[in-house]
């Protein structure tokens, strides 16, 4: 017996079925769009920059394990990169006007940062200052490039110069090139590119950061 059809029952065509598809995608990016937390770049900067553990970790390692803590200085500002552009196209809020400064201090840490918007357009450049108390502190600028859309992870350039300062004779200088990824649908972002690092004890160092994630270097 040959099953039977119902005639009220239509089948999409591949076309249909693609054109729903991509509504969905659609309003999957939508929904997270709009349910998003909106924050400022400079707040967002604010925020990642008060995260110092890496910073006192570094300060422990002196004087004897200079190189140790020229590391843990990398590892901070490449933790601030990500934290700072986490949502960074998907959530971000209105930016300051030129000239405000937002200043955050940390409840436990007491770590005190402040972020200055130097410009608005046609990049983005922020200036900051962290000071920890009887640790050290870090002067910096950073300078968000603009969205540039590709497939379903735009990307901005991040890069950032500063200066980490610990106790009172000890200084590292970093020079990142790095790149920031966000993917719609999911929000997750992922930082890669690359890190220039010196200190004033000799040390010298390049990291690189691989879309996939995976770090390399000297």
């Amino acid at each position: 017996m040959s099953a039977q059809v119902n005639p009220l029952i239509r089948i999409p065509s591949p076309a249909k079925a693609a054109l729903v598809l991509s509504a969905a995608a659609g309003a999957l990016v939508a929904s997270r769009y709009f349910g998003a937390r909106k924050i400022s770049s400079s707040e967002r900067l604010a925020e990642a920059l008060l995260e110092t553990e890496r910073l006192k970790s570094a300060a422990s390692r002196l004087p004897d394990a200079s190189e140790a803590a020229l590391a843990d200085c990398a590892g901070y500002i490449i933790a601030v990169a990500l934290r700072a552009g986490e949502g960074l196209g998907l959530a971000s809020g209105m930016d300051d006007p030129i000239g405000a400064s937002r200043t955050h201090t940390h409840p436990y840490t007491r770590a005190a940062v402040t972020v200055l918007t130097e410009t608005n357009a046609p990049e983005h450049v922020l200036t900051y200052a962290v000071t920890l108390p009887d640790i050290g502190e870090v002067r910096g600028t950073r300078r968000v490039g603009a969205l540039q859309v590709t497939g379903l992870s735009p990307s901005r350039s991040t890069p950032d110069v500063l200066q980490i300062t610990l106790g009172d004779d000890y200084s590292a200088q970093i020079e990142t090139e790095f790149q920031l990824s966000e993917a719609l649908v999911t929000g997750h972002g992922r930082v890669f590119g690359a890190a220039t690092l010196r200190d004033n004890r000799g040390n010298v160092g390049r990291l690189n950061i691989g879309y996939d994630g995976a770090i390399a270097g000297t």
